[in-house]
Parts: C-alpha cells; sequence; structure tokens
C-alpha cells in the first residue's frame, strides 16, 4: 500500500517522493516532548537527494499516519550492505527556531492559559502554528529571557495542576497545536499476559520520595510569597504517607505563582505524585490493532490501559507516557 511508505517532502511540503526502499523504519512518541522517528534507504537509493537536512518526511505504521517529521540527521555506513540512516523529529521542533528575544512577561490576573500560548506563538517569524484547542484557563503570570518558543509553551502547560497532553494536527498547514485535559478513565485497551503481552518490567523507585513539601512563589527573601495565610500558618503541606516513611522534605519554588492559593494547589498536586515510590511498568505487547483494525486493541500515547498480569499480580490502569517501535515495516 502507498499510505504506508514514508513520504518525503521540501520545505514548501512539495512531495518529492514515496521512499518505497525505506528500512527500519521507527518511531518514539513520548508524553509532553518531542516526538522522534528514524529509517534508512540503501546508500545506492536515488531518493537520499531527497532526504535533505529540515526536509520534510511523513511517516505510517501500516495505513495509520504517525506523524509528520524534519530531517535532522544522516548516518552514511559502508559495508556489503551499505545503507544511510536518517534522525528526525517531530515537526514540533520548528518551534526551537524562534527565540523570545530578551525579557518577555504574559499572564497574570485577567489573561488566561490561551492568550498566553497565543503570545508565544504570535512570535514566529513564520506562521506555521496556531493555537486549536485549550482545556485549561488558569490566569498565571509566566516570564521568559531568551527562551525557545517550544521551550516557553512547554512552560506553560507544567504549571498547570492537572494531566494534560498536547496534541497536534499536523494535515494541513498552518498546523493547529492543542492543549488537552487528560483524563485517567480506562480507554478499553488492555495488555493482558497470554493475549498481547510479550514481556512486562515493573520499577519502583523511592530516590524522589517527599513526605513535606515547603512552598515559594513569586518574590525573593523575606517578601517571596508563601502559603502560610491560606495554610494555618504552616509554609508547608504534609503527605498522608509520612507515618509510613518518616519526614522527607523538599522545597517547591516556582515564581510564576503570585497566589497562595493557586501556590497551594499546585504544590499538592506535585505532593500527590511524591508522597509514594515512583511505580513504573516497561511492556513489550503484540499490535493486534493491525489484524482487527484498531478499536480496543489499538494503543495511543496519553491513553490510560489496563495492565493484566496474573502469573504476578499485576492489575494496573495507567497512562501510556511513551510509546515507540522499532520497525513498522520488518516487524511490526
Amino acid at each position: 500500500m502507498k499510505n504506508s511508505i514514508p513520504q518525503v517532502y521540501d520545505q514548501n511540503l512539495k512531495r518529492l517522493g514515496f521512499l518505497q526502499n525505506a528500512m527500519s523504519v521507527s518511531y518514539t512518541l513520548p508524553l509532553n516532548s518531542l516526538y522522534t522517528a528514524g529509517f534508512s534507504l540503501p546508500a545506492d537509493d536515488p531518493k537520499n537527494e531527497f532526504c535533505q537536512p529540515l526536509n520534510f518526511v511523513e511517516i505510517y505504521d501500516g495505513a495509520e499516519r504517525v506523524e509528520l517529521f524534519r530531517v535532522i540527521g544522516e548516518d552514511l555506513t559502508r559495508s556489503t550492505e551499505s545503507e544511510t540512516a536518517y534522525t528526525c523529529e517531530h515537526v514540533l521542533a520548528t518551534l526551537l527556531n524562534d527565540v523570545l528575544f530578551k525579557y518577555h512577561q504574559a499572564g497574570g490576573v485577567g489573561v488566561y492559559t490561551p492568550e498566553v500560548l497565543r503570545y508565544i506563538l504570535d512570535h514566529q517569524e513564520e506562521p506555521l502554528w496556531q493555537l486549536g484547542q485549550c482545556d485549561f484557563k488558569r490566569q498565571f503570570e509566566y516570564k521568559w529571557e531568551n527562551e525557545s518558543l517550544l521551550s516557553a509553551l512547554f512552560s506553560v502547560a507544567s504549571a498547570i495542576d492537572e494531566p494534560y497532553m498536547w496534541t497536534y494536527d499536523t494535515t494541513a498547514r498552518p498546523w493547529r497545536l492543542n492543549l488537552i485535559r487528560r483524563g485517567a478513565t480506562p480507554s478499553g485497551a488492555e495488555i493482558r499476559y497470554r493475549k498481547n503481552m510479550k514481556e512486562i518490567r515493573r520499577t519502583k523507585d523511592a530516590s524522589c520520595l517527599v513526605t513535606r513539601l515547603y512552598a515559594l512563589g513569586y518574590g525573593e527573601g523575606d517578601n517571596q510569597l508563601g502559603i502560610e495565610s491560606v495554610n494555618g500558618g504552616r509554609p508547608y503541606l504534609e503527605a498522608d504517607t509520612k507515618t509510613t516513611y518518616g519526614l522527607i522534605s523538599s522545597t517547591l519554588i516556582d515564581r510564576r505563582f503570585e497566589s497562595p492559593e493557586t501556590l497551594k494547589a499546585y504544590a499538592q498536586t506535585m505532593l500527590d505524585g511524591l508522597k509514594q515510590p515512583y511505580l513504573s511498568y516497561e511492556v513489550s505487547a503484540i499490535d493486534l490493532a493491525r489484524l482487527s483494525g484498531g478499536g480496543h486493541d489499538r494503543f495511543l500515547v496519553g491513553d490510560t490501559v489496563r495492565i493484566i498480569d496474573q502469573a504476578d499480580s499485576i492489575t494496573v490502569d495507567a497512562a501510556i507516557v511513551e510509546l515507540s517501535k522499532d520497525d513498522v515495516r520488518g516487524a511490526p
């Protein structure tokens, strides 16, 4: 199928060709971070000339379009089977091309999250991106100095005290950027031992465990914002796991907050995520969606899936924070 083959475009998004000889087509999609991809071509393939730095490549997984990337690296290996390997990054990286030069300030009382995001995007030299959906209306104040637009965008979302997710529509320009609320309700997809699970690894890490969190916001020294006025005079929050793990203190300093109420709410969200040892799962699974056509067999970044391994007494609902495939054409 032609639409399962990577396609390469010039910087004006004029299609240069189909890369039908592409090998080892891979991608990695981390939640709320920059996607990456890669592929190889035989060294003597004439279409290597199309894969110039910063040209665009559309990657497919079967008939599903993964995303639009741009070429950033090339590595030629000469041997009995010579090939050229290309590394790519998601087109969101075009926001690294522009900066908020010198000092900038946006947000605060009466100025909501969508307006702050548009302020950042308005500093593109070429308007490649525009804001689509934004599910949040916070009134946080932000300050930047000589930061890339991408770094500034990510900093806006990092202050939100709910699970969030960046999504993209890169099927037409200008591309659309969405900041949406990420739900904790399972999507219906599951990874089950003896069904689609090949391997599971569970990791527990207590190195970042915190049971008491001091919170500081805008200002300096004795004038720095704290939460005492809205927290019974105490400058810290304590977790209900203190009796289990003992007193483990840390300090949260985030000068974007000028309201003690919002600073306290954010600090509570952070403490809730730090009060237990961090538990993560790494799972290798068979992509049954290739056979079933999707539905509950399809895995998407940001979805909450149910992991079931009765042999190790594991039944847990967990968000997919990274999805990767090493070879979507040769070993899908």
